[in-house]
């Protein structure tokens, strides 16, 4: 198709509408960045728009461009229902001709409402639609941006106008004509799951940072945030789970950019997934990323505090004190590093009449002389204090924000 770039060609058509204003805005020579070009396009001719706008002008108002012919649809409309009021009197009442002129008048007075109400609906979202174009709220995947093009042509007043004889409003293209009612919606980007998402990343990193303890799959913390996720997505629907897979919102990633992410968006957009598979697909990705959050925490977590908190200083100056910091800095490396049920690098570590492992509920079950003595939560930094007793360090080594917190919560004899 040759497209004349000094003419518009007007599609009523939401992908048609985006290839041709793809064509025109890279003047036929394509682009990297379809959707960012049609976005830059649109953004650039409704600015112009605006510019031809009073200060003062009231968005919700009837456009110019369509007062004349709202005018004589008005008055074609008021001379028809004068003619039936004029000739009812001389009709018998109840009689066909009567009922059917009644029906008449009260179809002319509907439609005057009708078209009142749909231009203020009109004038609603012309005012909506440009703050969000401006504000840069709109969500940037593709099937979005194709919607706001499309809006954008009929808000600017680029289609013409046609009114049938209820009073409903269609824009005519040149491929046809799209009736108000069917204009398509847009989504804005989803702040609000966007910042909740960033802060599960804050929380994970200070609490890896803090207590020397990674998240794992099995912790029950781990399934919280999972489940939280997901919930959000599902109220939000399609444009929160489009949202954070196109806008960059957490963390400046988007995820749509993966290209294993982006094959299971294919799939979805062409049937071949439902929606819950995409969204467990999303959420299983961030939650690989909260992992590696955690684990970060626990890599920069400060060392020095264990190796200063004992008497001696440094390291330790004697034989006694070394050994302290040895068996401290190894157990919570071994308890960094704990993954799914495997704690044998922990459990190496203590006296053989000590036994651990991982219980289904995430939880570290220690065991001595083959009977259970408790199962603690890898994610409380009062487990180290467990773990210190069975392993025989003297309280006046530990790490203070580990000594500060001591309880007691076995008591060992």
């Amino acid at each position: 198709m040759n497209v004349n770039y000094n003419s518009t060609f007007r599609s009523v058509d939401t992908k048609t509408a985006f290839d041709l204003g793809f064509e025109e805005a890279t003047q036929g020579n394509g682009s990297g960045n379809p959707v960012m070009s049609v976005k830059t396009r649109y953004e650039q001719q409704l600015s112009n728009y605006l510019k031809q706008l009073p200060e003062d002008m009231d968005l919700t108002q009837i456009p110019d461009k369509y007062r004349g012919q709202i005018s004589q649809f008005l008055t074609n409309k008021k001379a028809e229902y004068v003619r039936d009021a004029g000739i009812l009197d001389e009709l018998v009442v109840g009689a066909e001709d009567y009922m059917r002129t009644v029906s008449n008048m009260n179809n002319i007075k509907n439609s005057f409402e009708n078209l009142d109400k749909q231009f203020q609906i009109y004038g609603n979202n012309k005012k909506t639609i440009i703050e969000d174009i401006e504000n840069q709220t709109t969500s940037l995947y593709g099937e979005n941006q194709a919607n706001i093009n499309l809006l954008r042509s009929v808000y600017n007043e680029e289609y013409d106008l046609k009114i049938d004889d209820s009073g409903n409003l269609s824009f005519i293209g040149d491929d046809g004509e799209i009736k108000m009612g069917d204009l398509p919606d847009y989504g804005i980007k989803d702040y609000d799951v966007a910042s909740a998402m960033t802060k599960f990343g804050v929380d994970v990193y200070q609490n890896g940072y803090k207590s020397g303890l990674s998240l794992s799959k099995e912790n029950p913390q781990y399934f919280q945030i999972s489940n939280q996720l997901k919930t959000a997505i599902d109220q939000g629907g399609k444009n929160t789970l489009m949202s954070i897979l196109h806008d960059g919102l957490v963390g400046d990633v988007v995820l749509a950019n993966d290209p294993m992410i982006q094959q299971q968006i294919n799939r979805f957009n062409s049937g071949e997934i439902p929606f819950a598979q995409l969204r467990d697909v999303v959420v299983d990705n961030y939650m690989g990323i909260l992992l590696k959050q955690s684990k970060l925490g626990v890599k920069n977590r400060p060392r020095s505090k264990s190796s200063s908190s004992g008497s001696g200083g440094g390291k330790g100056s004697t034989a006694t004190e070394r050994k302290a910091y040895r068996n401290i800095g190894l157990i919570d490396d071994a308890v960094a590093n704990i993954s799914g049920q495997d704690v044998s690098a922990l459990e190496v570590l203590f006296p053989t009449n000590i036994n651990m492992r991982v219980t289904e509920e995430g939880l570290l079950e220690i065991g001595k002389s083959g009977t259970s003595v408790g199962a603690y939560d890898l994610n409380n930094p009062k487990t180290l204090q467990v773990l210190y007793r069975y392993a025989g360090v003297d309280p006046s080594y530990w790490p203070k924000e580990v000594a500060k917190k001591e309880e007691d919560p076995l008591n060992p004899k």
